[in-house]
């Protein structure tokens, strides 16, 4: 990858003129129309309708109703080895008892004050990597790491998340609205990029820079390196792997979770499916080629809303037992 190129995204909207964009040094991107299959209509701005929702003690109340039976009636992969007969949710004390390598890693969520503003963090969460920028509390992170472990245990169970990563992902966002996610609008497009070579975690961060701010961006990309830093063997590594790609297709996302000023939590969603010419080792620093390597991406941002969710979080507990052990690690990010 040549980082001294200047990249240009070229979107082509159907009925619109081309336009083009420099976005500065980085992965050169190519922009084709955007895909109808999966595009998502409707709600535009999300913290205004969060706002009107809110209003409304009975629609709460409805959500959450429809949303615990939604929960409860959600089909998921059944993993028979994830489970400690006799026990629903494996304590870290537990999981050391059994031998669980969860219990021994440097994981940052091991131990979270559930109602106190969180310094940054990252986490791995099956074929998420997740960043949370700073004041985001312990209970938050938690939410949103269930959250997004139960909408891809039920995608996987729909759709090949490789194979199938445009309907994949329109189920997985539809899992959240129905735990209390505001979800707006969405549209897939084509990507491919200008060099010969080049390398997804530059890919990302180039796709990504007008959806989020600096301090986002830097969190993000303090992420992607503390996996990068990982050994080969790492638990955490081993999960992005084995649930972001599979030879020479792959779906993952990398998202960014914070705190507005008015106290809403959002998540600045990217969305990549890929497929590609080579058989595809470590995803995010594998040098792909350019010419031989097509992709499906999307970004958004959701809004959740805290009153129906936080009615949901047991019966999503439930519905997860001890799943978290084999799909969810926390990433300490640099100083």
């Amino acid at each position: 990858m040549t980082t001294s190129s200047r990249a240009t995204i070229t979107p082509q909207e159907q009925g619109m003129p081309q336009q083009k964009a420099r976005v500065g040094p980085g992965v050169g991107l190519s922009a084709r129309r955007p895909s109808t299959t999966g595009d998502r209509r409707g709600i535009v701005d999300v913290e205004a309708a969060l706002q009107e929702q809110l209003q409304d003690d009975r629609y709460i109340k409805m959500r959450a109703d429809m949303g615990a039976q939604y929960v409860e009636n959600l089909p998921i992969p059944n993993y028979g080895d994830l489970w400690i007969p006799g026990y629903r949710v494996i304590t870290e004390a537990l999981a050391k008892e059994y031998g669980l390598q969860a219990a021994y890693e440097d994981d940052p969520f091991s131990d979270l004050p559930l109602d106190e503003p969180q310094p940054p963090t990252g986490a791995v969460d099956g074929n998420v990597i997740a960043s949370f920028v700073d004041g985001v509390t312990g209970q938050q992170k938690i939410d949103v790491l269930n959250c997004m472990l139960l909408a891809q245990l039920a995608a996987n169970f729909k759709f090949n998340r490789e194979e199938n990563p445009v309907p994949w992902t329109r189920f997985y966002t539809s899992v959240l609205e129905n735990v209390g996610w505001v979800v707006p609008q969405f549209q897939f497009r084509s990507l491919r990029s200008n060099q010969a070579r080049f390398t997804m975690d530059a890919a990302i961060l180039r796709f990504l820079t007008d959806l989020l701010t600096q301090n986002e961006k830097d969190t993000v990309q303090s992420a992607i390196e503390a996996v990068k830093g990982l050994q080969d063997g790492d638990r955490r590594l081993r999960i992005f792997e084995r649930n972001s790609v599979e030879e020479k297709v792959g779906n993952f996302q990398v998202d960014s979770v914070g705190v507005s000023a008015t106290g809403v939590l959002s998540m600045k969603l990217g969305a990549f499916g890929f497929q590609t010419s080579e058989r595809v080792t470590k995803v995010l620093w594998f040098s792909f080629g350019g010419s031989s390597t097509s992709m499906q991406v999307t970004k958004t941002t959701l809004v959740l809303n805290e009153q129906v969710h936080a009615r949901l979080r047991d019966a999503i507990l439930n519905k997860l037992g001890n799943r978290g052990l084999e799909f969810i690690g926390g990433l300490p990010l640099a100083d």
